[in-house]
């Protein structure tokens, strides 16, 4: 029987839940085009047929790289849908789409931005997802669905053509494109009054123009709330890292183990609710073996080899300390101790934890696991630096199944996941779960004295097979400041010899995961040479912030700010990884455009401006 404050956090989370998924809002991944009201899950779904050819477009994405792909700019979009603005162009067609509530009503207005006469068609077919009950049938220009909360007709400003060859299942609209489109539900609305709800509800939500300091607000309200979805499978409201992700392969819907803790803050800046659903429902994963997968996905994969760096702690008591509900830390704190467990009993080798790849699923693993599961690439996978040149030298030990390395960058964050642990075990007054993650931490913190490399003055991870330490560098030899390892002396060297040089981790664009005398692998699928990544750009500068050094502090905001502003100016886009030597990243086919934790980099300077106080809480991070 369940203590009775576990049910009552149990129900109070499911409120959460239920809250969040109510209105019309972008909920299904498949397309940015469509708009769906839950609970009854009744979608509208707007496509594009291209008058003479008959060819179709039924979803679109951003981020599609195949040939005749559509182009999709993402324009600013409300938590709860009230606002939402896109823009496609595909097959020569161009349209701007704006979306608002009114009252309980959806209304949409379609924009062609140029001359398509005849053009093209825009369709609207509406229907019930995910398999969810109801009917729907069209009388001329007006259809009408029929759900579990009753009975919603769908309008246009446009007259119907009847089409019967437009690619769509189920009733829909045909309207042709030769002006503005105006869509509306529950009764029906001209185009004039389409137009001032929506230009309405985009004055509401604002627009940041050329003020940088509004721009980083939008970029972190836009990535999550492009990439917040609804999963019907478990019916749930989840971020995840970008919708193209989720479809494919992958089933539906994937949540990746550190991304989705970094969403939780991200969408703490506006969304205590969003924040809490993003890390409870990423510890629902755990694995009957007790960590946190690096994924989760549709297919029903997950990673029963390996987890990613073990950051849950560190923001579930950030958030605790900004919202103060003892109940979150109820539900969150069992989950994160057994992954803390996990990472000890498995991963360590002496008093240190060296990242690996241990298969644990009885059945039988995904096809995608394969070519990781007990290999070289599965243990860097664990990292979170997937392949990172700075794993070159360090052999996989297939007797341990560990890298043959102490990892500066897995142990400083295990140790700043003890201590924080170790703080929320006090606040639910376990003292003995304290006591024993204040012992491990301890313990991981004296060992990191022997990854202090004295003659190149910079923490490094060190080969366990040979005693000598890894021979490349990475961003991840500065996380121990984060760790409150190397405060200081050392820290300021560290800063003064590495991160700020030119020919280290200094430089305009801020921060390369490899120092800049390294060589540099340009070829098109190099994912981390010569690449800035958001989440380390983030992790540092907590480790400046504990170390007190607010001049590097500065300077990694402003260099953070600079990267993310130059493409969210030049296309909209807020990328999972940048060019740390033009500071682009549509360079690269492997960087997606429209990632969540790209927004980390606006954190950054939203924190350094004193916007937001994450981590800012008794003057120490």
């Amino acid at each position: 029987m369940r203590p009775r404050h576990v049910k009552d956090h149990m129900t109070g989370y499911a409120n959460i839940q239920a809250s969040l998924a109510r209105g019309w809002n972008t909920w299904d991944t498949r397309s940015v085009l469509t708009q769906v009201l839950l609970p009854d899950a009744l979608g509208l779904s707007l496509g594009l047929k291209e008058y003479y050819r008959g060819t179709s477009l039924r979803t679109a994405q951003i981020g599609r790289r195949a040939e005749g792909a559509e182009t999709v700019t993402l324009g600013r979009h409300a938590y709860d849908g009230g606002y939402t603005e896109v823009t496609v162009t595909w097959a020569g067609i161009t349209i701007r789409v704006q979306t608002a509530h009114a009252g309980a009503d959806l209304v949409v207005l379609v924009t062609p931005t140029a001359n398509q006469h005849k053009s093209a068609l825009l369709t609207v077919g509406v229907g019930y997802l995910w398999n969810r009950p109801g009917s729907v049938s069209r009388d001329g220009d007006r259809i009408t669905a029929t759900g579990p909360g009753g009975s919603i007709d769908v309008h246009c400003t446009t007259p119907h053509v009847d089409d019967p060859y437009a690619d769509i299942d189920g009733p829909y609209l045909a309207m042709e494109l030769t002006g503005a489109v105006g869509i509306s539900t529950g009764r029906a609305r001209d185009l004039r009054e389409i137009a001032a709800i929506v230009a309405r509800a985009a004055a509401k939500i604002g627009e940041a123009g050329t003020d940088p300091q509004a721009q980083h607000r939008e970029i972190v309200r836009d990535a999550i709330s492009w990439n917040t979805i609804y999963e019907p499978a478990r019916s749930r409201v989840i971020t995840t890292v970008s919708r193209l992700w989720n479809v494919g392969k992958r089933g539906g819907y994937a949540l990746f183990c550190w991304d989705a803790f970094f969403n939780a803050l991200l969408a703490a800046v506006s969304s205590k609710e969003l924040a809490y659903v993003n890390t409870v429902e990423m510890l629902r994963a755990l694995t009957p073996e007790g960590f946190v997968p690096n994924v989760e996905q549709g297919t029903g994969r997950k990673t029963y080899d390996g987890s990613q760096p073990p950051v849950g702690s560190l923001v579930t008591r950030e958030l605790y300390r900004t919202y103060g509900d003892r109940w979150f830390l109820e539900e969150t704190f069992g989950p994160l101790l057994s992954w803390n467990r996990w990472w000890w009993r498995v991963r360590r080798d002496g008093d240190l934890l060296c990242a690996g790849s241990t298969y644990f699923d009885p059945e039988f693993p995904s096809p995608q696991d394969i070519p990781r599961i007990h290999q070289h690439f599965g243990a860097t996978c664990e990292t979170g630096w997937d392949g990172h040149p700075v794993f070159d030298d360090v052999p996989f030990d297939k007797s341990k199944s560990l890298l043959a390395a102490h990892d500066v960058g897995l142990n400083s964050l295990y140790a700043a996941d003890c201590e924080a642990l170790a703080d929320i075990a006090d606040i639910l007054g376990d003292r003995e779960a304290a006591t024993e993650l204040r012992r491990r931490h301890a313990a991981v913190v004296a060992a990191m004295e022997s990854l202090w490399d004295e003659p190149s003055g910079i923490y490094r991870s060190r080969r366990t097979d040979t005693g000598l330490p890894a021979e490349r560098l990475s961003t991840m030899s500065f996380y121990p400041l984060l760790a409150g390892v190397g405060l200081g002396e050392r820290a300021a060297r560290m800063v003064s010899g590495h991160l700020m040089t030119d020919d280290g981790f200094g430089g305009e664009w801020i921060l390369p995961s490899s120092p800049r005398s390294e060589p540099v692998d340009l070829s098109e699928g190099s994912y981390w040479s010569a690449r800035a990544w958001p989440p380390v750009n983030f992790l540092v500068y907590l480790g400046l912030l504990r170390a007190d050094d607010r001049d590097a502090a500065a300077w990694l905001a402003e260099g953070s700010s600079r990267l993310v502003l130059k493409e969210w100016n030049q296309h909209r886009h807020v990328h999972e990884n940048y060019s740390s030597i033009h500071g682009g990243a549509c360079d690269k086919p492997n960087s997606e455009p429209f990632q969540t934790w790209g927004a980390l980099l606006s954190l950054i300077v939203l924190m350094e401006r004193g916007e937001v106080d994450f981590f800012m809480k008794d003057g120490v991070a």
